[in-house]
């Protein structure tokens, strides 16, 4: 279906509002109507079509938010082509690993990632810079002006409903990230589920200061008020007293952000105090949103609400509305979007009753249709009923409402980053002085979760923070590196000499 290919979208848009804004950079103050974002991505998708990237091709990249990344974006889509935009934070190692994975026809980056792009072995993949780099160039990378060059009139749209139109990266269960597909179908009706469900119009503002590169960035607002013919401000990157201002300068209506985001902007003095009259609602996902965080935007009378999602699911899934709110705990996540449906399961995969604890499983059309490539783990992951498990643990209550309770795979969820404890404990191994090593999740007032290494080293010696730091500089990313570290002579075992990681947890989590 080519009308809802997210392409087609935006060329409808640039007909009927043509003059309206569809987005602002907010570093620049730069404004961009339908219509030029319409022409921009038709020269661009002209060039890409040059470079002989078509339907079924991936274009990998570093963005920030950036309107460079939906003009690439509603271009890759136009060709029917996907763009796959990785979280610059990773380290070159995995950065490496990811776009190995996506086997790209190009690579795109901003200037100011010349270093990180540089790192990476792109001897066989053509490099586009966008910008001028931050430092000396080192890349024999193309102009990202020259693709405004080409002519700007319409390109066909090619591409099913069914095809990809984003790659984004999950870690697995294993730590190793997989690559997720998102069709145009999961875009489409994510964004009809915030339209419906959050009566999201064409007069609503948002900010997007969560990445782009996550799945809540791109796809909590921001595509779905594109959809709706709004305005979107563009954050280049997160910092809390200038979301507050840019919430007041283009009065904001709707506005989402991890709850460890929100933490920090109600850490502004006297945020109470910019203008936020048009404020409607704010959102908080990827971690559960405490209480703390309702009664503080309360006083400003606007519902700070739950919202729950994965990759995998095009991310809305669940949604706590906003008239019961305050009445719910944390760890309430709501009922399910208009499109969604949702049930908890046990061992057996019977359904729970309200009340009884088990695997949270959503079907419907924001469910993606697996990994790439990754057969097996498709399989384990989504069955043949349509129904995705999650690996989340979770409860329905009497009023059907979702609590989730959390992984069953041990994930720590620090600052709205995902970090699977093996990933980590991996890379410490490594270190010759590390002999055993447990990595777990410690509740933490500002992050959420932060990091927690238990370590037991060959020596019996503790390892310097600094040098354990440096160790693990360019092997993971700075937010998975343990901000709490542990030493101890050994770690429980069970019978059979494995490593009794709950054993552990209980032990250490409250130190």
């Amino acid at each position: 279906m080519r009308q809802a290919n997210f392409g087609y979208i935006v060329r409808k848009k640039s007909y009927y509002r043509p003059d309206a804004v569809a987005i602002v950079e907010q570093t620049t103050r730069e404004e961009y109507t339908y219509a030029e974002l319409e022409r921009r991505s038709n020269s661009i998708a002209a060039e890409l079509e040059a470079r002989g990237v078509g339907k079924g091709d991936r274009i990998s990249g570093l963005f920030r938010n950036s309107a460079e990344f939906f003009e690439l974006f509603f271009a890759t889509c136009k060709l029917g082509a996907v763009l796959a935009p990785f979280n610059y934070r990773l380290s070159p190692a995995e950065l490496t690993y990811l776009n190995d994975d996506a086997d790209p026809r190009l690579f795109v980056y901003e200037g100011v990632f010349e270093d990180t792009a540089a790192a990476l072995p792109l001897d066989e993949v053509p490099a586009v810079r966008i910008g001028e780099s931050d430092g000396d160039e080192q890349m024999a990378a193309d102009d990202w002006n020259s693709f405004y060059e080409r002519d700007p009139s319409e390109v066909e749209v090619a591409g099913a409903f069914e095809d990809p139109a984003v790659l984004l990266y999950t870690s697995g269960s294993t730590g190793r990230p997989k690559g997720v597909p998102i069709s145009h179908k999961n875009l489409f009706f994510s964004s009809v589920s915030y339209v419906v469900d959050t009566e999201l119009d064409s007069a609503d503002v948002t900010v997007t200061s969560a990445p782009i590169f996550h799945v809540g960035g791109l796809n909590i607002f921001t595509l779905p008020l594109l959809h709706a013919g709004g305005t979107v401000i563009l954050q280049q990157e997160f910092e809390p007293a200038e979301t507050w201002e840019i919430m007041a300068d283009y009065d904001v209506t709707k506005t989402f952000a991890v709850p460890t985001m929100l933490n920090s902007m109600i850490g502004v003095d006297g945020w109470q105090e910019y203008d936020l009259d048009a404020l409607e609602l704010v959102v908080g996902g990827g971690e559960p949103v405490p209480t703390e965080l309702k009664e503080a935007f309360a006083e400003i009378d606007v519902p700070c609400i739950a919202a729950y999602g994965l990759t995998e699911t095009t991310d809305g899934s669940l949604f706590l509305r906003p008239e019961v709110a305050m009445d719910k705990p944390p760890k309430c996540n709501g009922k399910t979007f208009t499109h969604v449906d949702a049930k908890v399961v046990n061992e057996d995969g019977e359904e729970c009753p309200p009340g009884e604890a088990g695997e949270l499983l959503h079907r419907g059309p924001t469910v993606t249709d697996g990994y790439l490539e990754l057969p097996e783990k498709t399989a384990e992951a989504f069955d043949k009923d349509g129904w995705f498990h999650t690996g989340d643990i979770a409860e329905v209550d009497n009023d059907g409402f979702y609590h989730i309770h959390g992984r069953m795979d041990n994930m720590i969820i620090t600052g709205g980053e995902n970090v699977y404890p093996s990933e980590v404990e991996e890379a410490l191994y490594s270190h010759d002085q590390v002999d055993e090593v447990v990595v777990i999740g410690v509740d933490d007032d500002q992050w959420g979760e932060i990091v927690k290494a238990v370590i037991a080293t060959t020596d019996s010696e503790p390892i310097p923070d600094a040098e354990l730091d440096e160790f693990l500089g360019n092997r993971l990313a700075r937010f998975k590196h343990p901000k709490e570290v542990t030493f101890v002579d050994s770690l429980p075992k069970s019978g059979t000499g494995k490593i009794e990681r709950q054993a552990v947890l209980d032990r250490h989590a409250d130190q």
